[in-house]
């Protein structure tokens, strides 16, 4: 997954312009459990975490998936008579079956059991998605911290944050640590609000977007009916999380409604095919 990513440099500090690259941890899935309608949460632990540094927030990882064991065979077996081609074809396997990054927001850390938490949603047969669902409880899997990207400044007046399911991790660990004295009103899915988000905070407006049919695409309905909704005032800050064209559509809409390009930081989680 991405991150909510700032765009604005006035709003950043320097630390968060570069994140901290972390070196690489082999660590072991124990536990998966579903979360909501359609994502689930792995938990990883290993002796790796023992030097892992948690931010919060919208502090991400890249995790190493394999690729499917049928997927990999498929390029590894020569189709080709010709022992040329046959090389070059072999080639060209060891690049396809190297590992694939997918960047997912820490949903959990826990320092005193060396357990951290990703929520993954499922989208299909994806590589992450496979991974996510299928692979065995005890099996490995390498991770890269990559720090995180987006915080509130004191001085903001509202902050705006929207999320799909993919990028609502982010959104609900920035709005869980957003200072009580910034107004923020957070859109998220009905099936996120329903499970997931604290309504403790006084500070915090919930606001739960359904679903409009089946039919339509979830992003196209999720944009209409957030923007269905006039705006009191400019936010002095909008986070937005999720697939890429959720975001870039948000992101357009809110310009033409005069929100400033400065103000808005956005961050892709995975692409639609």
């Amino acid at each position: 997954m991405s991150s909510l990513h700032s765009g604005d440099r006035r709003h950043t500090p320097p630390w968060c312009r570069r994140p901290f690259l972390g070196r690489r941890q082999e660590l072991t899935l124990v536990e998966r459990r579903p979360i909501g309608e359609s994502a689930v949460r792995v938990t990883l632990s290993g002796f790796g975490l023992e030097s892992f540094r948690y931010q919060g927030g919208d502090q991400r990882c890249t995790l190493l998936i394999p690729w499917p064991e049928e997927e990999a065979w498929r390029y590894m077996v020569p189709m080709i008579a010709d022992p040329w081609s046959a090389a070059s074809q072999w080639g060209f396997a060891a690049a396809l079956t190297r590992p694939l990054r997918r960047r997912l927001t820490v949903s959990g850390y826990r320092a005193d059991a060396l357990e951290i938490d990703f929520d993954i949603l499922l989208h299909g047969e994806s590589p992450l998605s496979t991974w996510a669902e299928d692979a065995p409880l005890g099996s490995t899997v390498d991770v890269i911290d990559n720090g995180r990207r987006y915080y509130v400044p004191a001085d903001t007046r509202w902050q705006l944050l929207i999320a799909d399911e993919a990028g609502a991790p982010a959104a609900l660990a920035v709005a869980a640590e957003t200072p009580s004295e910034v107004p923020t009103t957070l859109y998220v899915p009905r099936t996120v609000a329903a499970t997931e988000v604290d309504r403790s905070a006084d500070h915090v407006t919930v606001v739960a977007v359904p679903k409009q049919g089946e039919q339509s695409a979830a992003w196209e309905a999720f944009v209409s009916t957030m923007l269905a909704r006039r705006l009191p005032l400019v936010p002095d800050l909008v986070g937005i999380a999720g697939e890429r064209s959720f975001t870039h559509e948000l992101v357009t809409r809110l310009r033409r409604a005069g929100v400033p390009r400065s103000a808005i930081h956005a961050g892709n989680y995975w692409k639609r095919q």
